[in-house]
């Protein structure tokens, strides 16, 4: 029998209860199979909070299996429930299900079943969540080997775009869906052993006409049913300017300049931003300044990340002797970021409050661990608690997986205590479960989407992995952090400013890296106004639909990432074109307007070549050619020609010209009014048009050759002005 969704989107229940689920009747996973007996029932219908549906149960007992097409929406739901508490039910391996449904078998579709040109991409259930791409076999994912093969959202896409997404609505670390080895096996993960009666899952089949479509459709229910809000985009001081960054990658982990302590070190470091002109308005202290089971020694030519747990929240008396308060006060008493990471099962807190506790590993099994910690956040002058190795306390601790709930419960609770205390989140080394559950919290202002800058990865590599999974964040309403860069050329070459330019389009925060005088200010200052407001665009730089299947990271394929700034007037897009693989040979290849998704135009636009100074006007269906070596990359602004003939492309200075931070765009019969924002600074705006454009009480100066007009403004200290720039006429 089959059941139909919207858009196409079908399920057929064979009679021994096997599904197949694709477009318009066709088989794009293979057989589905249930683990449980099946006894496939008839057709009911059922209505719920996401509308009406058909439904088929395919198994009716302690634990009930069914499948819902919603009659409004395009909507598949598989449901696991348990009608009675059960246990014994771990498989022994995370990516087997404990309760299988379905379990696809792709090689096993209907001969013509598989789409032209079926591709495949995955989040790994991973630190960062590790995108990962194959065909049309759904196996051999490139997955990080030391996590489970596992992950989601699991998105199919056909030559002509359409797209097929695959993703828990909820109870986001019990379920999963495991990957390689001929299989795709969804339901509940293997280590889930225990379940109480009425404990019921949903894992949902949407369809859309591309990814980052589908993406947006699943974020958009998850936050809806939850009724999330977020946090906004200036939400902390880790969020509204610049910060410094003492974790892995920059100058100062676990490393000292010399002459100088480890506190020494990033006093100097910070004074000398400050001294270059350089905003600082936080400062991150990492995992270096508390104990561990085994705690990494300094100054050292060995780079790697200590797994090893955490022995006590404190500062560790060879490092820090006289403690945090004393450090924040020779800082200048920033606001502080404070990372933690795992808990050991000897550290002493272990033995004071419930924990979970596995082997070397433990957990807080209930807030009272994370209140004390939060505590002290309070008495140190910590502004952001950056909870670090998020997949390694999931992972790590048996714990937290073998009941339903549990996970959610940890960093509920954590959210809570953060929420009483006026404290807001990071969260580092996360999986995609763990970004999906920040729809139930209020306090994370950033999350990292991309592995250690420097480390592993190309930064090439790295760029790719930010800009794909950043179109996962951004579905969720999640502010992405790119981690710290550096700018000096001694270290990071020519990728000082291609680092910032990502950090300034990520919304999230601009973490600076780099040695006591070895900053290079001219970049940073391009994130930032001169009181240090972070100027972002409104929502995250994220992948194109092309770019997230071609796999950039590993193919010579060009990454294009969009995102933008509305203003009344309009939407400014900004769009970059990066060579991402780790080899020497160029790739060339046109940025296509018209399928840039969010970032598409419906009219004409100027698009401005950051890096050339250069404004072209181009239709909303134009073709940009770009030709990059390796770690090359090429940004526009594209600016609509508005109503009046002419188009505003705003302060070129800054990476983000036409962000709300600096620039609002109001129209005028026959011109704009500008609202120009900063603090106590001359602020030039450029922009272009045929014929000269002039201002009732600035000097517009206008180059005929280049179309290219500009006029300064001087803000005042109340933080804005406004101008009128009108026609010719």
């Amino acid at each position: 029998m089959e059941l139909r969704a919207t858009a196409g989107l079908t399920v057929d229940v064979d009679d021994d209860a096997t599904v197949r689920i694709g477009l318009d009747g066709a088989d794009w996973f293979g057989p589905g199979r249930c683990s449980l007996r099946t006894d496939r029932g008839a057709v009911g219908e059922v209505t719920d909070d996401l509308g009406t549906a058909d439904q088929v149960l395919v198994a009716d007992g302690a634990l009930r299996c069914g499948v819902r097409a919603y009659r409004d929406r395009p909507l598949v739901v598989f449901t696991i429930a348990a009608t009675e508490d059960v246990d014994g039910l771990a498989t022994g391996a995370f990516d087997v299900p404990s309760v299988g449904w379905p379990v696809f078998t792709p090689s096993e579709r209907h001969a013509d079943g598989a789409p032209d040109g079926l591709r495949s991409l995955v989040f790994q259930h991973c630190e960062f969540a590790l995108p990962a791409t194959t065909g049309a076999e759904l196996d051999g994912f490139f997955l990080l080997p030391h996590r489970p093969p596992t992950g989601w959202p699991l998105l199919l896409t056909d030559g002509g775009g359409r797209t097929l997404l695959m993703a828990p609505l909820g109870d986001f670390h019990d379920q999963t869906i495991g990957l390689n080895g001929g299989t795709v096996r969804v339901g509940w993960h293997g280590d889930l052993d225990r379940v109480p009666a009425g404990f019921r899952t949903e894992m949902a089949v949407l369809a859309g006409p591309g990814p980052r479509e589908c993406l947006d459709a699943w974020g958009a229910l998850l936050l809806g049913r939850a009724g999330t809000v977020r946090p906004g985009r200036w939400a902390d001081a880790l969020a509204r300017r610049p910060s410094y960054w003492t974790d892995n990658g920059a100058a100062y982990w676990y490393r000292t300049e010399p002459g100088h302590d480890v506190a020494g070190s990033v006093v100097a470091a910070v004074e000398g931003l400050r001294d270059a002109g350089m905003p600082v308005g936080s400062v991150q202290l990492d995992s270096w300044f508390y104990p561990h089971v085994e705690s990494r020694p300094f100054d050292t030519d060995e780079w790697v990340v200590p797994p090893t747990a955490m022995l006590a929240w404190e500062p560790r008396a060879d490092v820090l002797p006289d403690g945090i308060a004393a450090l924040r006060d020779r800082l200048g008493d920033p606001p502080l970021v404070a990372h933690i990471r795992h808990l050991s099962s000897d550290a002493p807190i272990a033995a004071e409050v419930p924990v979970h506790i596995d082997g070397p590993y433990a957990v807080p099994a209930t807030p009272e661990g994370y209140e004390r910690w939060l505590d002290q956040c309070v008495a140190w002058g910590v502004d952001t608690f950056e909870h670090d190795w998020l997949v390694e306390v999931f992972f790590g601790v048996e714990g937290l997986r073998r009941e339903p709930g549990r996970a959610r419960a940890w960093q509920e609770g954590i959210d809570r205590a953060a929420a009483d205390r006026g404290i807001t989140l990071q969260w580092c080394m996360g999986t995609p479960a763990d970004f999906a559950q920040t729809t139930t919290l209020s306090q994370v202002t950033s999350v990292r989407t991309c592995g250690d800058h420097g480390y592993i990865a190309t930064a090439g590599q790295l760029w790719a992995w930010f800009a794909i999974t950043n179109a996962l964040a951004r579905a969720l309403g999640l502010m992405p952090f790119k981690d710290v860069f550096r700018t000096d050329a001694d270290v990071a070459g020519a990728n000082g400013e291609p680092e910032a330019l990502l950090s300034a389009l990520s919304t999230g925060p601009v973490g600076l890296g780099d040695r006591v005088g070895r900053f290079d200010a001219e970049i940073g200052l391009r994130t930032c106004r001169a009181d240090g407001l972070i100027i972002k665009p409104d929502v995250p730089i994220a992948a194109t639909n092309a770019s997230m299947l071609a796999n950039p990271a590993f193919h010579p394929e060009l990454l294009v990432a969009e995102c933008h700034s509305d203003h009344p007037a309009g939407r400014w897009v900004y769009v970059v074109a990066m060579h991402c693989v780790p080899t020497d040979e160029q790739i060339a290849a046109n940025v296509d307007l018209s399928t840039l998704g969010a970032g598409r135009s419906t009219g004409a636009v100027v698009a401005w070549n950051w890096r050339r100074h250069t404004a072209t006007r181009l239709d909303a269906d134009a073709a940009w050619p770009v030709a990059l070596e390796r770690e090359d990359w090429t940004y526009l602004v594209l600016a609509p020609v508005l109503d009046c003939g002419f188009a505003v492309i705003g302060d070129v200075e800054k990476f983000v010209t036409a962000g709300d931070a600096r620039l609002r765009v109001q129209p005028l019969d026959g011109g704009v009014r500008l609202v120009v924002l900063g603090a106590g600074e001359d602020v030039t705006i450029t922009g272009w048009a045929e014929h000269a454009p002039r201002s009732p009480d600035r000097r517009v100066d206008h180059d005929r050759s280049t179309g290219l007009w500009q006029l300064t403004v001087a803000v005042p200290s109340r933080g804005w002005t406004s101008v009128d720039v009108l026609t010719s006429g």
